[in-house]
């Protein structure tokens, strides 16, 4: 057989020069010139963002081979003085460095979250004179009622929707809401200039809070008024001519009092809703910026309010997101190097009635404010600012949880605790320092509303009422430590967010529970549930004295769901560990469930037994971080920890006839764990969906 001849390409050969000035190199193929003539190009910035690295390259190959000789470095050291960043410990310093850094390298489309206040701003503000609107912030006239009608025609109908009971709704958001969230600027504000939409809103979120009074009001039906308003106005907003970049604030505000309602009061369809439009809402935001600049005299007091309430509009978003992913497992969206706003201005300037000052201090910004706290700084700011930053601070958190999952495969585990030490104690820095004496117990931490006002606000609400007013602190220690997804499927639910949970995923769940109940995380987790629902139902200077929990009557909206998952946290680390207080499910007859200690016995027995161990009073942000470890280390010697049941049916109770939805959810899941206590084989609750009213 003769040999055929070749068939392979030959390469041509040739040779290629580089022309940039003063460079002499020539290479023998046009991609390799290709490839060098980067090296040239500064336009290409590529950063290493391994910790403390400042290294910068032309070429993200050459970054990526230098980054992975890091990687290398780091799991060959043992030494961790000779490699500090990756040791046993990540400071702020590095955690700063590795996450904003970073981040900032992404380019986004906009920068519209920045505060653009053009080269003026407002840091002095000429005295200026505005009209107090006191008496027209909750007026409704005749056209304005009909105004609304031709909105939502059916609203004719409902016999709630007559002018007292309208400007009762809006004296009630005022009242209740507004002090929580003060997004909309009260002095100003009147019924007749604004639009109808967030009047809707407004009357909407009102009437719903009407049952928070702590008085008989006058509605017949207000969570049907307030659903009839809900379901069309999300459409109504989205349809307006200033549905649009560059967002008025009216719009942006009107979404999230309607986001804020579907997602805390109403039913899961609303609920669900919400969630898939939050994205829409973030989207506006991004490509609006914060109004502002140059003005003349006459215009700038207008234009100032225009720009704080957008901004405050923009901040309450984020707070939301962040609220809503850790509360209910929800995907976070906004993240905190994205937020380039400052702080909330001072609250005795938002809520001033009369003249404003002729120099206002400037707030500080955000990021910075955030750095201070991470390194354990104090730093100054209202009821709302304190509101932020904690936001902030578990954005870092969800940022981090990514990290652990993008990253275990490289050896990032070695950083995993390293973290949650750095953020939980920021976090503790931020209730002990940022916060008054009482932390989150303290109502002027977490609400601001006029001298006037104070006789009329709820029992709930009065500064003597020293129940917990920030859940979100408790509920961040623990989800820092355990996830929503974990201790709602242990419990027994059928599925999360509609996707369903079969025996081998609750199996999977099973093991990281047994896990978790097994380590200090899964104490520190259960001492902040134990905390935070001794503070909602025991008294702190009494103990004969205890408080019931009525979710209907509960004016902050979020810490209903708080304390659902408190609930469900100590029931999955106590029967994770000793398993149901008694086995006798197969002889109950009817609906009576027989328990060992009631809710309040229980928590009441829990503390004494911790409080031997120390106080949690009187102690520095260090201190306290420690004393909560401490006391969950001495966890295994209090005896009968799961005599749960007399706990899961006060809430069971508590829950049932909740107005929302997903409250009536949470009492079948009550129900469910309740039974389980009692030596029920059977893990899911099937009836967990069933929510109709008794």
């Amino acid at each position: 057989m003769t040999d055929c001849p070749s068939r392979k390409r030959k390469r041509v050969y040739g040779t290629f020069a580089c022309d940039y000035p003063d460079c002499d190199r020539a290479f023998s193929r046009a991609d390799h010139l290709s490839r060098h003539k980067r090296n040239h190009d500064v336009s290409r910035n590529y950063r290493c963002t391994w910790p403390q690295c400042l290294m910068t390259f032309t070429r993200s190959d050459i970054k990526d081979k230098h980054y992975k000789r890091h990687l290398t470095k780091s799991n060959n050291y043992q030494d961790t003085d000779s490699f500090p960043r990756l040791g046993k410990t990540l400071s702020p310093s590095d955690l700063i460095e590795w996450l904003f850094h970073e981040e900032n390298s992404i380019p986004y489309e906009s920068d519209v979250l920045s505060h653009q206040n053009g080269s003026k701003g407002f840091d002095f503000l000429e005295v200026f004179q505005l009209k107090n609107h006191s008496s027209q912030r909750k007026l409704v006239s005749e056209s304005l009622r009909d105004s609304f009608i031709t909105l939502i025609p059916s609203l004719g109908s409902n016999i709630d929707f007559s002018i007292p009971k309208l400007e009762r709704a809006l004296e009630i958001y005022w009242l209740i809401y507004h002090p929580q969230y003060p997004i909309l600027h009260r002095p100003s504000f009147a019924t007749a200039e604004s639009n109808p939409l967030l009047l809707l809103a407004m009357i909407m979120l009102g009437t719903s809070l009407s049952s928070c009074t702590g008085k008989s009001e006058d509605f017949e039906n207000p969570n049907l008024m307030a659903d009839e308003i809900a379901i069309p106005l999300r459409w109504l907003i989205f349809s307006h001519g200033e549905c649009k970049p560059p967002a008025k604030a009216w719009v942006v505000q009107s979404l999230l009092l309607l986001e804020t309602y579907e997602i805390t009061s109403s039913s899961r369809f609303l609920h669900e809703r919400a969630y898939l439009h939050h994205g829409s809402k973030v989207q506006l935001l991004r490509r609006s910026p914060v109004l502002g600049g140059d003005h003349s005299n006459d215009e700038v007091g207008k234009k100032w309010i225009e720009a704080e309430s957008i901004k405050r509009a923009t901040l309450m978003a984020f707070y939301l997101d962040t609220v809503h992913a850790t509360v209910y497992g929800h995907m976070i969206i906004l993240y905190a190097h994205q937020i380039k706003l400052s702080l909330p201005c001072e609250e005795e300037l938002w809520e001033n009635e009369n003249e404003y000052p002729s120099k206002v201090t400037s707030p500080p910004k955000f990021l910075s404010t955030l750095k201070k706290l991470l390194h354990r700084r104090k730093v100054e700011t209202g009821a709302f600012g304190k509101k932020i930053l904690l936001a902030g601070l578990l954005t870092i958190m969800f940022q981090m949880q990514q990290k652990d999952l993008q990253l275990s495969f490289l050896e990032w585990n070695t950083m995993k605790e390293s973290w949650k030490q750095t953020i939980s104690l920021a976090i503790d820095v931020w209730r002990v320092d940022i916060c008054t004496k009482d932390g989150c117990c303290d109502t002027l931490n977490s609400l601001k509303f006029p001298q006037e006002e104070v006789e009329k606000l709820p029992p709930s609400l009065r500064l003597d009422d020293k129940r917990c007013k920030f859940g979100l602190y408790h509920i961040s220690q623990i989800y820092m430590r355990i996830s929503h997804y974990d201790y709602i499927i242990y419990a027994g639910a059928p599925r999360r967010m509609n996707v369903k949970a079969g025996m081998s995923q609750y199996k999977g769940v099973e093991a990281r529970i047994n896990d978790w109940s097994n380590s200090i995380n899964g104490g520190v987790s259960v001492i902040h549930a134990y905390l935070f629902l001794s503070e909602m139902l025991l008294s702190e200077d009494n103990d004969d004295i205890s408080y019931s929990y009525d979710p209907n009557g509960d004016p902050f909206l979020h810490r209903r769901n708080i304390i659902a998952s408190a609930v469900l946290v100590i029931f999955a680390y106590n029967f994770s560990l000793e398993g149901p207080e008694a086995n006798i499910f197969d002889r109950i007859q009817g609906d009576y469930y027989p328990d060992k200690e009631d809710a309040h016995l229980y928590l009441r027995r829990i503390k004494k037994s911790l409080s031997k161990h120390g106080s949690f009073k009187n102690l520095t942000s260090s201190q306290f971080h420690d004393s909560t470890k401490l006391h969950a280390s001495y966890l295994a010697t209090i005896p009968g920890k799961n005599n749960i049941v007399g706990l899961l049916k006060f809430f069971y109770k508590a829950y049932r006839n909740c107005h929302w939805e997903i409250g009536r959810e949470y009492s079948n899941l009550f129900k469910n764990c309740m039974e389980r206590c009692l030596g029920r084989a059977k893990i899911t609750c099937e009836t967990m969906y069933d929510t109709k009213l008794l």
